[in-house]
């Protein structure tokens, strides 16, 4: 009889849009696959790498694909927010990626990817089991902005990894199987819950960007939590002997480990700060110019309609395509005068809060309410108080709304508003936004189907500067019909009287190219209408 049976041991992680920690999970990965090891060892990532990041408008997610693979990811999914960039792109990502990707639930993506894995554990001098791992992303339609990742459909999560899971117990001789899954976790504990023999032992999920650490049923759903800034580390330790008349499945012990207790691994670090560099210089780089005379100022934007909370507002519900936007006041931090330009390093200081935006139909009567119950301190200061755009009339007294999308407020009708998400959670105690998602809850987009508020600003304010730059023909300086990173450069320069900035040219190129071909073609240089978000 074998001492003991087989054991496999799984770092874990999901929904990374940081680099910063990954030097210390890289040290973290090496320490438990070196310290009391098991005979097989998994480093997995569960959806959302490649975007939503500020690297990820520059580089497509490059520098994030080049940390994992140092980090030694060896399986992964993808997430919703792989969608986020051209598909081209991503193809590119998933032959960078040395980790094996699979997408059991994603049929006809190409490169194709794999319905599965098997893992063979063996102990010892004792007997060998055989995993299977399966990987699914969830197929809701409000979370992506397109038909997503170039198929035809995605198929329901959970169906396909029971059918998948179920061959292999049948075809592949897999003593269990362990689902990764991008999912919410509400779906994760109905896979949980589905009746079937055996139970999967672990399910390893990412979407939320909060820890989860819960038995369900004696399934383990394990999440990690956003951007590694912790682990889940899994044990799984099989009978030394095949059991007779039960399932072989193994005994899970699972725990949630912080990074910052480890140091860092001092090659990655060295990566990061150069892939990194491109972030940093771009805190100089020029959002807006302003006219002599023109002031753009946040002072007072929790008591009190801004300049810059208008301009926020106007920005974004531009780049949603929505008919109005409202921002909590308390999201603008920066409280300053702006007489020269705007940049991306004031943006940040003013906006530094990772609050997601989605679109939200609201009658015209919630969004009146809305704004009056968020401004009935002033002029005491409160953080909700509610910034609106510029297509939106607000008069005295009482600050009524009277107009939105430039035309006269209808009660009854729905609005397409720009919005952050947490207002219908309660952030900010905005009550006429809290009643109306608990009698509407599935009016409410779906956590994680949003974007970050800074992404669509920079967005929003590259196209807006393109728009400045005096039309194609200015900007093609060769009269090739193609317009090009160096062409934006030097136009930029002009226009903003500072030097060439290839750092504003490539944002600007990346809000403009709807090709992703790296150039803009006349076509899209002369588009009327908002191009499609990547």
């Amino acid at each position: 009889m074998a001492e003991r049976g087989p054991t496999l041991r799984i770092v874990c992680v999901n929904d990374v849009y940081s680099l910063e920690n990954l030097p210390r999970l890289a040290t973290l990965v090496r320490h438990h696959r070196t310290t009391n090891p098991a005979d097989a060892f998994l480093v997995t990532l569960a959806g959302d790498f490649v975007s939503p990041s500020i690297l990820s408008s520059l580089d497509s997610g490059r520098g994030m694909v080049e940390c994992m693979n140092a980090v030694g990811v060896t399986h992964a999914i993808l997430g919703n927010h792989e969608d986020d960039i051209s598909i081209e792109e991503l193809r590119a990502r998933v032959r960078e990626l040395h980790a094996t990707l699979i997408g059991t639930n994603i049929p006809g993506f190409k490169p194709p990817l794999r319905a599965h894995d098997v893992v063979e554990i063996a102990a010892p001098g004792g007997r060998t089991v055989r995993v299977g791992i399966v990987g699914v992303v969830m197929n809701d339609p409000a979370v992506y902005r397109r038909v997503p990742f170039g198929v035809d459909r995605v198929d329901p999560p959970n169906e396909a990894a029971m059918r998948e899971a179920a061959r292999l117990m049948k075809d592949e001789r897999c003593a269990c199987v362990l689902p990764m899954t991008h999912q919410t976790i509400d779906d994760d504990r109905s896979l949980a819950r589905t009746e079937r023999s055996p139970r999967f032992p672990v399910i390893i999920g990412g979407h939320e960007h909060v820890s989860f650490l819960e038995d369900r049923d004696g399934t383990w759903i394990v999440k990690a939590g956003s951007d590694a800034k912790s682990a889940i580390v899994i044990d799984l330790a099989f009978c030394a002997e095949l059991p007779v008349g039960a399932p072989d499945l193994p005994l899970v012990a699972a725990r949630l480990e912080p990074v910052a207790s480890y140091a860092e691994d001092a090659t990655l670090r060295a990566r990061v700060d150069v892939l990194m560099s491109a972030v940093r210089h771009l805190e100089a780089a020029t959002l807006m110019s302003l006219a002599p005379g023109e002031t753009l100022s946040s002072i007072g934007t929790r008591a009190k309609q801004t300049s810059l909370g208008t301009l926020v507002c106007s920005r974004v519900r531009d780049a949603l395509g929505a008919d109005a936007c409202l921002f909590n006041g308390g999201g603008i931090r920066g409280g300053r005068d702006y007489t020269r330009h705007f940049t991306f390093g004031d943006l940040k200081s003013e906006v530094p809060f990772d609050n997601e935006v989605v679109v939200v139909p609201l009658p015209g009567r919630v969004v009146r309410e809305a704004v009056a119950a968020s401004r009935a301190h002033a002029p005491a200061e409160s953080g909700g108080f509610l910034q609106v755009d510029d297509r939106m009339t607000v008069e005295q007294p009482g600050d009524v709304v009277t107009r939105i999308a430039g035309a006269q407020l209808d009660d009854a009708r729905e609005y397409s508003v720009a919005i952050v998400r947490d207002f219908f959670l309660g952030m900010d105690h905005v009550e006429p936004l809290v009643a109306f998602a608990r009698a509407h809850p599935h009016a409410i987009p779906p956590a994680g189907s949003g974007r970050d508020v800074k992404l669509v600003l920079v967005d929003a304010f590259a196209l807006a500067l393109w728009k400045r730059l005096g039309g194609f023909d200015a900007v093609d300086t060769n009269h090739d019909g193609v317009v090009t990173a160096a062409e934006i450069a030097a136009a930029i320069a002009r226009v903003t009287d500072e030097a060439p900035s290839s750092i504003a040219a490539n944002l600007v190129l990346a809000a403009v190219d709807v090709n992703h071909d790296r150039a803009v073609s006349r076509e899209e240089g002369e588009r009327d209408d908002e191009p499609p978000k990547r």
